[in-house]
């Protein structure tokens, strides 16, 4: 509402729920004898809808994908587990592309971060699927790869008498024991895959768990620097 050429007042101006008015300018100048006068509005977006309805909930199945690698192969629940999560997040692709414009030459940091995380869903499902045929085909066999074995610990086992020695004055000297594994003792005991993949699972959990982690703070390093921009650009 104008109610002098040289001020503009919001009297009359119904907050909207998606958009507010962070600042307002208005020029006066002289064209063909007649007074114009421009008023230009500077909106920002309400982050709120956003946040709750779409970050929050994409985050909360970022860390639910990694929890995959966190169920047993038993159970014969992990392999829908998986799938449930890359569903969920094509639903979201869906969501997303909905409400954005089609734009092919700038695309949105928001569905890049959907992409990634849609292509880490992906790679567990995958993985899911190949651990499921190892388990099936060949889990109780020997595994080949020693390099995620647990080191067995090493005991001091005494050593038979010797009369030619004689006895010592220390019954605990260490002369007397040699270091005897266990699995010098307990042969039996054979490292499977199922073993392997156990341990497999732990070692996933904490990559995918740190590149979630970084994935998010770069999309909002990302999104906090280009709100950074705007400002500066508009000083």
């Amino acid at each position: 509402m104008l109610d002098h050429p040289k001020s503009v007042t919001l009297d009359e101006y119904t907050e909207n729920s998606a958009w507010k008015i962070t600042s307002l300018n208005k020029r006066k100048y002289l064209l063909y004898n007649t007074y114009h006068i421009d008023i230009e509005f500077q909106l920002q977006r309400r982050p709120n809808f956003a946040t709750f309805t779409l970050i929050m909930p994409l985050l909360m199945l970022a860390f639910l994908n990694i929890c995959v690698f966190l169920v047993p192969v038993g159970s014969g629940e992990k392999g829908s587990f998986a799938i449930t999560i890359f569903l969920s997040y094509g639903i979201f692709v869906t969501i997303v592309s909905d409400t954005l414009p089609d734009n092919s030459l700038q695309i949105s940091f928001f569905l890049l971060f959907i992409i990634v995380l849609l292509f880490m869903s992906v790679l567990s499902v995958v993985y899911t699927i190949i651990q499921a045929k190892l388990m099936s085909s060949m889990g109780d066999k020997e595994c080949s790869i020693k390099c995620l074995q647990p080191r067995k610990p090493i005991i001091m086992k005494p050593t038979p008498f010797d009369p030619t020695k004689g006895y010592t004055d220390d019954e605990n000297d260490p002369a007397d024991c040699k270091p005897v594994s266990r699995n010098d003792e307990d042969d039996d005991e054979i490292y499977t895959w199922a073993m392997f993949l156990e341990k497999l699972d732990v070692i996933l959990f904490i990559i995918f768990f740190a590149l979630v982690l970084l994935s998010t703070a770069a999309f909002f390093s990302l999104m906090l620097q280009r709100v950074s921009e705007d400002k500066f650009s508009k000083i």
